[in-house]
Formats: C-alpha cells, sequence, structure tokens
C-alpha cells in the first residue's frame, strides 16, 4: 500500500446520502484538529464542568406545587384566581395544623383539649415576622383579615371545658350555649366547627350530652395571612418552616401530636426527596466504570489490545456524561431556568446514552487498530484513527443524538411545566454529551492512541531483535497465545454466524414475529386497563412526616368536608334585588349538589350581613335608617354598611372572604368569595373528587359572566392532571416517532429502513407501557418522566442498528450485511445495556417512589431495547430482504448515483 493509498474501509463499500459524506467530511477533519490540541480541549472541556457544576451547586431548588399540572389545564387558570385573591402582592403566609391524641382515643379528652388550646396560643405567639419598620411581631400582631380563623375551635374548647367542670360538679348546663356539630352557638353568636373537628362519631342520644359529638380522631388548625409589605417570600419560608421544625424537633407532649403542612414544607420535601438521589448516582457511577473497565477488557483482550490505557477510555465513558450534566445545567441555570428536582433524574439518562456511545468509539478503534496492525499505513497517526473512527461512529451519534433531542421537544410545549423542564434538561445535556464526545472523549481517544502506538513500536522493536523477524512479526507470536486467540475468536465468530443463522432462517422468523405478535396484544391490552393515578404522597420521602398528613386527610378530611372555593370577581350592584336573588340562586344550586351539606357547610357573608341590615334598620331611626329601608324593598343590600358590619365582633371572621374600597364616601365591593362543602366516604377516591370538581364546575359555568365565578378545589390540579395523563402520553409517543422517523429519513433516505426502525421505536414504548401497567404501576407524572427518560434510550440502540445495518455493504447479501452491522453495535449495545442496567439498580435502594418507578421503567426498557434491537430488528430487515427477492424488488434507496 502506498502512502497515497488510504487504509482499507471497515466495510467495504457502503452508501451514504450527500448529508451524511458532508458529516463524515467533517469529522474527518475536525478528528485532525483534536488530535493536534487534544490538551486544549481536554483543559477546556474541564474548566467549563467546573464553572457549571459551581453554579449547579450553589443554585436553590425551586419547585412548583402545580408543575406536573398540563399547560392549558382549568385547574391552572382557577389556581391563578384564587392565588390572585389571597395573595395578589405576593404569596403570604398559610399553614395547616393536625393534632392527633396520643393516649386517648378522642381530642375531645380534656387533657387533650387543654394541650391543643395550649397549641394554638403558641402558633399565634410564639413564632414572629419582620415588620417593615422592623419589629419582630407574632401571628396576632400581623395578621389582618383572618386573625379570627381559628375562634370557633377555641370558643368551643373553652366552652366545652366549662361545661365539663359544670357536669361534673353538678351545676347545670347554660341554656345560651348548644356545643353541636357542625353549627356551635356560644350566646347567640353561630360558629361553624366543620374546619376544626374530623374524624367524627355523634352521640345517638344528646338530651343529656355537652355536644353531639361522642367522639373525634383530629383536630384541624390554620394559619392565614396576606402578605404584608416588607416581607419577603424567603421570610415566608422562614417563618414557616420554623413552625415546621419547632413541632417536628422540638415540642413536646404527653397528650397530642402534630403534623403541618405548608408550601414551604410541601417544597422543601420535594427538595430533600431530589436531593437524597444525588448519592445513589455516585454508586451508579462506581458500579458502571467497574463494568466499563471489566467488559472493556474483555473486549481488548480479545482483540489482542490489552492496555492499561483502555482503563482510562473505560472510566471516561463514564465520566464524560457526567461533565456534560455538569456544563449543561449550569449553563441553563445562568440563563434563568429553574432547578427542579425533576432535573436530578436527567443524569441517568445521559449516562446511558453517553457511554453507549462511547463504547461505540472504543470498538470501532479497536478495529482500527487491528486493521492498521494487519495492513500497516505510512503516516499513521492517532488522528487518522481517530478520523476512522469519527467517520463510522459520527453519524450514529449524531442521530442518536439528534433524535433524543427532538424527542423532547414536544413535551417543552405540550405537557406539563415539570415535564418541560425535564425535557430542556435532557435536550441541553444530551447536546453537551455530543459535544464533549467529539472534543473531550475523542482527545482522552487519541493521547491515549498516542501511547498504545508506542507501545506497539516498541514491541514489533523487541520482536525484531528477539526473533530476526521481518515487518511481519506474525512468526514471534508464541503458539500458545495464537492457539488462544484462535480457539476464542473462532468461538466468536460461530456463534456470530450461528445466529444470523437462525435470523435468516424463515422458521425462526416466523417464531419472531409470532412472538411479537403476541408481545404486542399483551402490551396493547395492557395499555387499556393502566389505572391514572396521582397521591402527593408520592413525591415525599418514606419518612415524610407530609405522607401521614396526606393519608389522614384523605381517610378522615376529606370524607367528612370537601371543600369548593367559589370566587366572584364581578359582584356588580347587589342592591339589584333581581341580581342579588340570582347570586343566591347560584348559592342554592351549589347547596343542593350530591353530597352537600346544605347550608350548613356554606360560609356566604351575604346571609350575615342581611341580618345585620335588618337589625341596623330596626334599631336607627336616623337618615340611615331610612336608605336601608329602602335598599330593602328593592330586596338587595346596603354595601355602605359593610365596613361597620366586618367590624362587629360576630362578624370579624367574615374580614378574609371580602375585598372592597371607598370611592367617593360610597363602598364598593371588589371581590369576595364563599366556600360550599359536601361529604361522602366515596370522595376518599379520586374518581368521586374528579365528580365532584365537575359538578361544581357545571353549576359555575352558568353563572360565569354574570359574576365572573371560578372554583377551585385543593385537589383540582390532580383532577385535570389525571384527565390530561394520557393525552399527555399519546403526543409524546406521537412526538417521539415522529422525531425518530425525520432523523431517520433526512440521514438515510431510506423509506423501508425508516419504517422498520420507527415500527420498533412504537413497539418498545407500547411495551413498556403495558408492562408496567400488569405488573401494577400506575400511571402518574412521575412515571411519565421516567417514560421520557426510557424513550430516550430506547431510541438510542435501534437508531446505531439501523445506521449501521444502512451503510453496511450489500454486496454480499443480507448476511455480511446483518454481520457488519452486529459485528460494529452488538457488543456495544449489549455493554452500555447491562452497565445501565446495573448503575440504576443503585436507585433500588431508596425508599422513594419517584426512584422505585425511575429504576423499574428503565430495567424494563433496557430488556425490550436488547430483544428488539438484536433480534427482532435484524430479523424484520432479513424478511423485509426476502420479500424483495421474491418480487424481485431493487431497493433504490442509494442516492449515491445522485
Amino acid at each position: 500500500m502506498t502512502a497515497n493509498e488510504k487504509p482499507p474501509a471497515t466495510h467495504g463499500a457502503v452508501k451514504t446520502t450527500r448529508l451524511v459524506r458532508g458529516i463524515s467530511w467533517f469529522f474527518e477533519k475536525w478528528s485532525h484538529f483534536v488530535a493536534n490540541h487534544a490538551v486544549a480541549l481536554i483543559v477546556i472541556c474541564v474548566v467549563l464542568t467546573l464553572i457549571g457544576t459551581f453554579k449547579v451547586a450553589t443554585t436553590p431548588n425551586d419547585n412548583d406545587i402545580t408543575g406536573y399540572t398540563p399547560y392549558g389545564a382549568r385547574a391552572r387558570d382557577e389556581f391563578d384566581v384564587m392565588t390572585d385573591f389571597f395573595a395578589h402582592n405576593g404569596n403570604g403566609i398559610a399553614m395547616f395544623v393536625l393534632i392527633l391524641p396520643t393516649r386517648h382515643q378522642s381530642v375531645l379528652h380534656p387533657d387533650v383539649l387543654r394541650e391543643a388550646l395550649r397549641l394554638e396560643n403558641i402558633l399565634s405567639s410564639n413564632f414572629t415576622m419582620l415588620s417593615a419598620e422592623g419589629k419582630h411581631e407574632n401571628y396576632q400582631e400581623f395578621c389582618t383579615n383572618f386573625c379570627q380563623i381559628n375562634e370557633p375551635f377555641v370558643q368551643f374548647a373553652r366552652s366545652y371545658l366549662t361545661e365539663l367542670d359544670n357536669s361534673r360538679n353538678g351545676t347545670d348546663l347554660s341554656d345560651r350555649i348548644s356545643l353541636n356539630y357542625p353549627i356551635t352557638s356560644i350566646y347567640s353568636r353561630k360558629m361553624s366547627i366543620q374546619p376544626n373537628f374530623f374524624g367524627i362519631q355523634m352521640e345517638n342520644d344528646t338530651s343529656r350530652s355537652i355536644t353531639n359529638i361522642r367522639s373525634s380522631k383530629l383536630i384541624a388548625l390554620q394559619l392565614r395571612s396576606e402578605r404584608k409589605e416588607g416581607w419577603s417570600g424567603q421570610a415566608i419560608k422562614d417563618f414557616e418552616m420554623s413552625i415546621t421544625n419547632y413541632f417536628e424537633k422540638q415540642f413536646t407532649s404527653t397528650e397530642i401530636r402534630v403534623l403541618t403542612l405548608s408550601t414551604s414544607y410541601v417544597e422543601a420535601e420535594v427538595v430533600r426527596a431530589g436531593m437524597s438521589l444525588l448519592p445513589f448516582l455516585v454508586v451508579g457511577f462506581v458500579i458502571m466504570a467497574i463494568v466499563s473497565s471489566v467488559t472493556t477488557f474483555f473486549s481488548a483482550l480479545y482483540m489482542q489490545q490489552v492496555s492499561i490505557h483502555k482503563f482510562s477510555l473505560a472510566i471516561a465513558a463514564c465520566i464524560c456524561p457526567f461533565m456534560a450534566c455538569g456544563t449543561a445545567l449550569g449553563a441553563l441555570f445562568f440563563c434563568g431556568v429553574r432547578f427542579g428536582s425533576i432535573l436530578c433524574v436527567t443524569p441517568f439518562l445521559v449516562l446511558a446514552i453517553g457511554v453507549d456511545d462511547a463504547y461505540l468509539m472504543i470498538h470501532s478503534w479497536q478495529r482500527v487498530t487491528a486493521e492498521r496492525r494487519k495492513h500497516p499505513v505510512e503516516n499513521d497517526s492517532p488522528g487518522s484513527r481517530l478520523s476512522e473512527v469519527l467517520v463510522d461512529t459520527g453519524p450514529a451519534i449524531l442521530i442518536s443524538a439528534l433524535t433524543n433531542i427532538f424527542a423532547d421537544v414536544a413535551g417543552c410545549f405540550t405537557s406539563s411545566p415539570e415535564i418541560s423542564l425535564l425535557g430542556y434538561g435532557n435536550m441541553a445535556c444530551i447536546f453537551c454529551d455530543f459535544l464533549y464526545q467529539i472534543t473531550f472523549y475523542s482527545a482522552i481517544m487519541t493521547i491515549t492512541g498516542y501511547f498504545e502506538m508506542k507501545e506497539e513500536g516498541q514491541k514489533r522493536h523487541i520482536k525484531k531483535i528477539a526473533c530476526g523477524a521481518d515487518d511481519d512479526d506474525s512468526s514471534c507470536t508464541s503458539s500458545s497465545v495464537e492457539s488462544f486467540d484462535a480457539v476464542v475468536k473462532r468461538r466468536v465468530a460461530s456463534f456470530l454466524e450461528f445466529y444470523i443463522s437462525l435470523l435468516t432462517n424463515a422458521l425462526f422468523q416466523l417464531f419472531v414475529i409470532f412472538i411479537w405478535v403476541i408481545f404486542l396484544i399483551i402490551s396493547i391490552y395492557g395499555i387499556t386497563i393502566m389505572n391514572i393515578n396521582l397521591s402527593p404522597r408520592k413525591l415525599f420521602m418514606e419518612d415524610s412526616s407530609l405522607r401521614e398528613m396526606d393519608d389522614l386527610r384523605v381517610q378522615y378530611v376529606v370524607p367528612h368536608y370537601y371543600l369548593a372555593n367559589v370566587f366572584v370577581r364581578k359582584p356588580g350592584d347587589l342592591t339589584d334585588g333581581k341580581r342579588l336573588e340570582r347570586l343566591n340562586q347560584f348559592v342554592e344550586e351549589m347547596e343542593h349538589l350530591n353530597g352537600s351539606w346544605g347550608a350548613l357547610g356554606t360560609n356566604y357573608f351575604i346571609r350575615d350581613f342581611v341580618e345585620f341590615q335588618k337589625a341596623m334598620s330596626e334599631e336607627e331611626e336616623s337618615e340611615n335608617e331610612e336608605k336601608g329601608i329602602s335598599v330593602a324593598k328593592k330586596g338587595g343590600i346596603d354595601i355602605n354598611n359593610l365596613s361597620m358590619f366586618l367590624e362587629w365582633p360576630e362578624y370579624l371572621f367574615w374580614k378574609g372572604f371580602v375585598q372592597y374600597h371607598t370611592e367617593s364616601n360610597q363602598t364598593v365591593l371588589d371581590r369576595f368569595f364563599m366556600t360550599f362543602a359536601i361529604h361522602g366516604d366515596n370522595l376518599q377516591s379520586w374518581p368521586a373528587r374528579g365528580d365532584a370538581l365537575r359538578e361544581w364546575r357545571k353549576v359555575v359555568d352558568k353563572y360565569s359572566n354574570e359574576f365572573g365565578l371560578s372554583v377551585f378545589s385543593d385537589d383540582g390540579i390532580y383532577v385535570d392532571l389525571i384527565e390530561n395523563m394520557p393525552t399527555d402520553a399519546w403526543q409524546s409517543a406521537v412526538a417521539t416517532l415522529a422525531c425518530m422517523a425525520l432523523i431517520c429519513f433526512i440521514f438515510m433516505y431510506d423509506v423501508p429502513t425508516v419504517i422498520v426502525a420507527t415500527s420498533i421505536i412504537a413497539s418498545i414504548m407500547t411495551g413498556i407501557l403495558g408492562i408496567l401497567s400488569l405488573t401494577g404501576t400506575d400511571l402518574d407524572p412521575i412515571v411519565m418522566s421516567a417514560l421520557i427518560i426510557s424513550i430516550g434510550f430506547s431510541v438510542d440502540i435501534p437508531a446505531h442498528i439501523s445506521y449501521h445495518y444502512h451503510t453496511s455493504s450489500s454486496e454480499n447479501g443480507i448476511r455480511e450485511r446483518l454481520h457488519q452491522t452486529l459485528s460494529s453495535v452488538g457488543f456495544p449495545a449489549l455493554q452500555a445495556s447491562f452497565s445501565t442496567s446495573l448503575c440504576v439498580l443503585a436507585l433500588k435502594f431508596t425508599t422513594i417512589y419517584m426512584s422505585n418507578a425511575f429504576v423499574k421503567t428503565m430495567i424494563t426498557c433496557m430488556i425490550l431495547c436488547v430483544f428488539h434491537a438484536l433480534v427482532l430488528l435484524p430479523s424484520l430487515f432479513a424478511i423485509f430482504n426476502r420479500i424483495c427477492s421474491l418480487f424481485h424488488v431493487a431497493k433504490t434507496s442509494s442516492i449515491e448515483s445522485k
């Protein structure tokens, strides 16, 4: 071979598109640039990684509690209306506290009630916020509209303890006190205790009882306050977390146990769950590094290229994806993208794809090295070897990266904020990994190649001196080594030939198709019976008190008092009797829905205001009285008396429900909200809560245009999520398939190959969902995230197989094409699947639902990928080739002549 001759191609004559030839030309030039600037590229990549990783480490986690609700879902608009009402100048304080007895069966035990009163006092006075004037104020000092939110419980508990003492002392019970559920009356003041007592059993005979409640499982208290000037978001979080930390770590009582719930605590627990995965990334990396080193060693042993430098390549193959994640995520955070906990799973996808690409490059490098040893070329160098490697594997790596990147595009715009965030993270990290693969990893490969070539030259020189051999040093090889290599290679070659014979056998092909059809039928059946469910507890660690809080809420709170908040944004002129009558008609319709508590479970300030107005009209004889009478005659209410109404002690409760302003000495009602409660044991299930929300919405929609109504339920964001989940799933699947088909068609320009490859991806996605369903996994946002991750990997190996098959030489028929394809991609695919499976298994040691769902989904994906890519895909190619041969169809995919 002369100096001007190119080394023999690895696969003989191949067919490629102009695009692929252009990419190959780029990689050929680029490889020499990398070889000449290897150290500089490594330094640049390391510096960028350190900067990005520092940004990742210093960026606080920021999780959105509505983040899994899809874009455009009605619940998002309803949540915005609610937030605007309570936090029009920013989110305020919202704390929910559950009190459980520890020694007694009921919270009505006097010792429990006394402790609960003590706790309420602690909540109101022991925790402070810094005001704009620099003064530390407790809740009673800084609260404005919701100061009386726990007053019904306080009055009930104090009166109950007093009446209990009177009963024990033989004193008659007060006729002016009625401590009944749901409405308690104390000296003519009526209060609802529904929001405070849950898990209630009622007395059958109340004639001699202090209350009609026989027992109650728990007490609920709240702290709520609008955001005040000078409060920062972090200050509010610190205030809420100080309460949680106190009751979690410092509060002691022999009578009660306390659980807290707040947005700050939920976010903190979601962050804690996500960050707990990071140590297992280290464990996974160690496992993958070991597996990568061992499998690379055996591969090098088989190719007679064992060297200490192979371990450098194997370990760098695992380091490169992590570097890419640090750089890409850091760049996103520099651009203002928030750090959601869901991004903690992104490195696993990039690791799976990155090591697969690295294994392909290592395998190609060893083939090129073996070829160069048999057929030495002049001016051989690491750069020229890297050139062959990148020309051979670069387009396949690029196809894999592009299909993964574009598959995430649809999810970024059609799903939910959290899924979109995961899509952004995936795209950025995969793109960065591709760049690092052709820079950092290629540079590492050229440096190790330099030392390998140096060792090759030294060995040849020593052998020449030792045995006086010619340039062909085969005579210097010991017979024992030759025998060992010959046996191993013969057995590997024999197995590959046997396997290809199977793949091209008609009976085996029919058997594979039969198994595939059965597999698809079972998988599709699994999808049709897949449950769609979401519980907030899935987002938290096993030891989180929020899991218990959610269980207690579903068991005791929801069945007895499931609340709808209706916001009236356009109350209009309520002096108009007809308009007020329409509003009252809406309230009555809501109170007559299935399971409704009726007027007993409704908080509607107009009713108390009407009673107040009547009292004013009867007692006053001034001009205001005449005005009140005139309004009454119209059938409406006089809003000008609203401020006076809200200052009366028995009506202070309504301050938080109403927002108004004064204009030209006239009171203008801006907006207000009301609550409606329903009950029923069936509400413990998500479908029943979804039905309730739909009934509320149906009534609200009838009056929405008139009064600007909007209904908010705490579970609304999850209900809409459940309804949109199937749509999100099929949209993501279709987007992935479309991107896979488009990229493959652009690169290969071969319709049959694209159809077969796309069918394989569709089959893998169908199988993943079906198997998950049949093994008891519900479809939820976490599983959706895991599916997006696994789909990325499912695209990877079939894309490599399809590309190498398409570019393989067809001169020797289907057997030779399959031989070239499987010898190039088969071992790296098995290597990547095995190492990635062991890596993600490290997450199985956690107690987090997210990690376990991820492990289950990824392992299922790995198994299906191996079967589809190494068994089904080659069989389909062989079947298609057989059909073309039978009908004498000449393939026209090659555009060499174009």
